[in-house]
């Protein structure tokens, strides 16, 4: 948009009435928020998949209104199939609520019902909107139902917020403050999950139901794999490395990314048998792990001084376990117990792993040098007389 375009031209190109031209029926509860000293009215309610396609638009992207105007981020094509993969995939889909601002309703009825009042409304198709909340959500709504034989999802439902802001438009001073505030709330005081607790609470996906059934194997008497692992990223006592490490490392062992593995594991044979395989591994790799040492009060001082709590130790031993199964492929005659791991009991400080160029010594102060997996991996292949995996060879 160039600057000689006038307000009333952008008036119009952020006006959002509704694609269908026909009135919205409600029904909600009225609710009470902090905004509602805006002057404003909030109501909670839920709507079907229908619904929200055929009365409710997208805000157009940066590339046709300029972004000093936008009330929204654009919608792009990363997140529409970050919900595609999450709806194919998933048995048991659930969306989060869409927050909705509009300018105007009409009040039809009102209800107390369990101590709430029930509001029966109209949303009149000239009215203005705004999805401040969930356009990546209706956009892929909008998509699914477009598809043949979606017919059958017209009826699921999707919960909203509804911010009436009693004002002409949804474009005036009042409206645009109240909608971007909303926005940046919304987001910018958001803390994520860690990665690994997203990891571990996944079930979607057969490789996510591979490292979580594995998190249940049996290490000795009174210790399973998950009461080694942090499970929600934050390294406590006894734990060695986070689940997103192990992740990691069965991914290295495997030779596999997440997604070449959810295609392999589909089939329940080789996802039996990659259980085992796997399980078997790792019963090994952590006989050798001295993790009992990292059961004490001072846990956080010997987890930084020892070796093998470090991530690129992790993806090493996965290097060295693929490079070992291929030799197993070849000669039925190796087996697990050949992971003798000494070089495990070497801790950071040790020369050792200064001048084999994986740690660098800084004036007294030790630090791992960033990429160095490949390099551990292959001295521990040399150490246990393994011929090296292509992966520590290129």
């Amino acid at each position: 948009m160039n600057a000689t375009t006038g307000l009333s031209d952008i008036d119009s190109q952020l006006a959002i009435t509704s694609p269908s031209g026909i009135n919205l029926t409600l029904a909600m509860f009225k609710s009470k928020e902090g905004i509602t000293q805006q002057n404003v009215d909030t109501f909670e309610g839920v709507m079907t998949f229908k619904e929200l396609a055929d009365s409710f638009g997208i805000e157009p992207n940066s590339d046709l209104v300029d972004e000093k105007y936008k009330r929204q981020r654009d919608v792009d094509t990363r997140r529409i199939n970050g919900f595609k993969n999450y709806w194919e995939s998933s048995k048991a889909t659930v969306f989060p609520n869409i927050t909705i601002f509009v300018n105007e309703i009409d009040a039809i009825k009102e209800v107390d019902l369990a101590g709430k009042t029930l509001v029966s409304a109209s949303l009149k198709p000239e009215s203005s909107r705004l999805i401040s909340d969930g356009q990546g959500r209706t956009t892929f709504i909008k998509w699914l139902l477009a598809q043949e034989q979606m017919t059958e999802f017209e009826s699921h439902t999707i919960a909203y917020k509804l911010i009436v802001t009693n004002t002409p438009t949804l474009t005036c001073e009042k409206s645009n403050t109240l909608i971007k505030q909303l926005f940046s709330d919304y987001h910018s005081n958001i803390v994520k999950p860690s990665q690994s607790i997203s990891k571990y609470f996944d079930s979607s996906t057969p490789f996510s139901r591979l490292m979580n059934a594995l998190l249940e194997i049996q290490l000795d008497d009174s210790h399973q794999l998950k009461d080694v692992i942090s499970l929600n990223g934050k390294i406590k006592r006894g734990q060695v490395w986070n689940f997103v490490q192990l992740n990691s490392l069965v991914q290295k062992f495997l030779k596999v990314t997440p997604a070449t593995a959810n295609k392999q594991l589909a089939d329940e044979q080789i996802y039996t048998c990659t259980l085992e395989l796997c399980t078997n591994f790792l019963k090994q790799i952590f006989s050798q792990i001295p993790f009992s040492e990292l059961d004490t009060d001072n846990y956080l001082a010997v987890h930084e001084k020892v070796m093998y709590t470090k991530a690129v130790f992790a993806n090493a031993l996965g290097f060295v376990g693929r490079s070992l199964l291929d030799e197993m492929l070849i000669d039925y005659k190796r087996t697990w117990d050949e992971l003798s791991l000494e070089l495990i009991l070497k801790d950071k400080l040790d020369r050792f792993w200064t001048t084999s160029k994986v740690t660098l010594n800084d004036e007294g102060k030790i630090t791992i040098i960033k990429g160095t997996e490949r390099r551990i991996g292959a001295l521990l292949c040399r150490e246990l007389r393994i011929y090296p995996c292509t992966e520590l060879l290129a």
